[in-house]
C-alpha cells in the first residue's frame, strides 16, 4: 500500500474495517507504459493506470479481459500489449479559476514542486458558458467526495477518494432498457456485487462502460455512472484541462472500492426527441458508516457521517519531473435531480525527479534483482492491494 501524502478535505466524516474480494474489471482507459513487446520499461513510456492494457501488471493480476504477460497487461484474446491511445480531449484550457497549487502564478497559473500536491478545487473550475455545452454542466453533488489523498510520486503513485453520502455509492449501469417505436430491449451488463458489508472489490465491474449510444452508462448529462478518473498532463501548460470529462478526455476505472456500493438501471424513450434518459438506482444495502472493509485509513478529519462510506483508489504510474491535473466523478445512490446527481473534485499533483528512496536506477542492460520490476527507469515491486 502507498505511504499516504497530505489530505485535503472536501467535506468532513471518520472509522475504519475490513474484509471480502474480488477481481475482474472492466478496463478502460489506460496510456502508454509499455510498447507491444510487453517491456515496462520501453521508450516512450508515460502515464497509465496499473492493471491496465499496456501498463505493468498488478502482482500478476490484470483487469478483465487482460493476462499479465512479462509483467505488462496484455489482450487475453489476440496478446496484444500495446496501449490504447489516451485522449486529451480539444479543449486544453480556458475558464476561470480551477488551477491552483503551492505557489501560484501571478496568472492563476500552477506553480508546480516536484512531490507537492496542491489544494484540492471541488468545482475544477466549472461550470462556464462556451461552444462547448459540457463546460455549462453543473455537479450538484460535489459534497459527497469528502477528500482526495494523492500519495507517492515517481514512478508510483496512489489517488485516493473517500465518499460518504445517506445513499451508497453507485458503481454503475448494470442494465439499458430502451424503448422504441416497436417495443422494449434490454441488456445486462456485470456489475461487482456487495457479496460482504463492507466490502472490497479489486478491478471492480461496473456495468456498461459505453460512452456513446443507447446502451452507454451515462447519465442524462453525458457523464460516466461509474466512478472515474480523467488526467491531464500540466507540465508544459499549468491551465491545460484537455484531459478532463468536460473537453473529451479518457476516463480511467479504479483499481479497487471498499466500503458499501450498488448499481443502478438506465432506461431510454426514443420514441420523443431528444431522447428520453431515466437512471434508477437500486435500493441502498445496509449502512455501514465509515467501516471500509479493509480500506486505508479515513483521514480524521473527516468527522461528517451520513450513513454511507466508500473508498476508491487508482493506482498510477507517473513520469518524472511531470506535473499532472487530475480530475474525479463520482455518482451518488439516489439519482432524483435533473441532470444527475454527480459530482466532481480536481487536484493538481507533481511527480518527482527521480527514483524513491531505496529503490535502484534501471534499464534494459541493468536488469532488476530481486523479483522487483524495472518500471520506468526504477527497480520496484508493485504494492499489493490488501
Amino acid at each position: 500500500m502507498f505511504v499516504a501524502g497530505a489530505i485535503f478535505g472536501c467535506g468532513d466524516s471518520g472509522d475504519n474495517g475490513g474484509n471480502g474480494s474480488d477481481s475482474g474489471g472492466n478496463g478502460s482507459g489506460g496510456t502508454a507504459n509499455a510498447g507491444s513487446g510487453g517491456d515496462a520499461n520501453a521508450p516512450g513510456a508515460s502515464f497509465c493506470i496499473i492493471g491496465m492494457k499496456g501498463c505493468v501488471c498488478d502482482t500478476g493480476l490484470c483487469a478483465s479481459g487482460l493476462v499479465c504477460k512479462n509483467n505488462v497487461c496484455c489482450d487475453q484474446a489476440t496478446g496484444d500489449c500495446t496501449p490504447p491511445p489516451i485522449s486529451t480531449g480539444s479543449g486544453g484550457s480556458g475558464g476561470s479559476g480551477g488551477s491552483s497549487s503551492a505557489g501560484g502564478a501571478a496568472d492563476g497559473g500552477v506553480v508546480c514542486t516536484p512531490g507537492v500536491v496542491g489544494p484540492v478545487i471541488t468545482d475544477c473550475g466549472y461550470p462556464f458558458e462556451s461552444s462547448n455545452p459540457l463546460t455549462n454542466v453543473a455537479f450538484s453533488e460535489s459534497g459527497v467526495l469528502r477528500a482526495i489523498d494523492p500519495s507517492g510520486g515517481v514512478p508510483l503513485a496512489s489517488v485516493r477518494l473517500f465518499y460518504n453520502d445517506e445513499h451508497a455509492l453507485t458503481l454503475g449501469v448494470r442494465h439499458v432498457d430502451v424503448t422504441t417505436a416497436t417495443g422494449t430491449s434490454g441488456k445486462d451488463y456485470p456489475v461487482s456485487a456487495l457479496t460482504t458489508n463492507p466490502g472490497q472489490v479489486h478491478f471492480p465491474q461496473t456495468g456498461t462502460n459505453e460512452v456513446t449510444g443507447d446502451y452507454s452508462g451515462l447519465d442524462q448529462s453525458g457523464r460516466p455512472m461509474w466512478p472515474v478518473l480523467y488526467v491531464t498532463d500540466i507540465t508544459n501548460d499549468p491551465n491545460a484541462r484537455g484531459g478532463d470529462w468536460q473537453q473529451g478526455g479518457t476516463p480511467y476505472n479504479p483499481n479497487v472500492v471498499f466500503g458499501t456500493w450498488k448499481a443502478a438501471v438506465r432506461t431510454v424513450g426514443t420514441t420523443m426527441t431528444p431522447a428520453l434518459v431515466d437512471i434508477t438506482p437500486d435500493a441502498d444495502p445496509a449502512k455501514n458508516n465509515w467501516n471500509l472493509g479493509g480500506g486505508d485509513p479515513v483521514p480524521p478529519s473527516l468527522t461528517v457521517n451520513e450513513g454511507y462510506g466508500a473508498e476508491v483508489r487508482w493506482d498510477m504510474i507517473l513520469v518524472a519531473d511531470h506535473s499532472y491535473r487530475i480530475q474525479v466523478l463520482v455518482h451518488d445512490g439516489d439519482q432524483n435531480k435533473e441532470g444527475g446527481d454527480s459530482g466532481e473534485a480536481c487536484v493538481n499533483f507533481c511527480a518527482g525527479k527521480s527514483c524513491p528512496s531505496g529503490s535502484a536506477a534501471c534499464s534494459d542492460s541493468t536488469p532488476c534483482s530481486g523479483g522487483s520490476s524495472c518500471v520506468n527507469g526504477c527497480c520496484l515491486t508493485i504494492p499489493q492491494i490488501k
